[in-house]
């Protein structure tokens, strides 16, 4: 009867481990950064590397690139609009996202002259 008890309990403390390390890789450190105007840092700590999708406000994709652990993306070349960054781990499941705006604003100002 012990046997059974420590097998059961043995039995139990691997689920937990594996249960354990499988939430973990769902909860990888990944972040989505502004570093500048018009430019995003992607990071991810996942030894596989990750996939960068960017999706226009149509949701098309406009743009997909596996990476391995940061990218910088210079968006600067897209057109006014709202867009989508999606980051997807090996198994194609969603890491993070960001959605942002282009938008060109002109200014105008007077100044006067003596």
């Amino acid at each position: 009867m012990k046997k059974y008890i420590v097998a059961a309990f043995l039995f139990a403390a691997n689920l937990s481990v594996a249960s354990a390390t499988f939430g973990a890789e769902l909860s990888l450190p990944v972040n989505i950064e502004s570093v500048g105007k018009l430019k995003y840092m992607v990071s991810v700590q996942a030894k596989a590397g990750a996939t960068v999708l960017i999706y226009d406000g149509e949701n098309n994709e406009i743009h997909k690139e596996a990476i391995a652990t940061k990218k910088l993306f210079n968006l600067a070349g897209l057109s006014d609009g709202n867009y989508r960054m999606v980051v997807l781990d090996i198994h194609k499941n969603v890491l993070t996202s960001k959605s942002f705006t282009i938008k060109t604003e002109v200014k105008r100002d007077i100044i006067a002259m003596n």
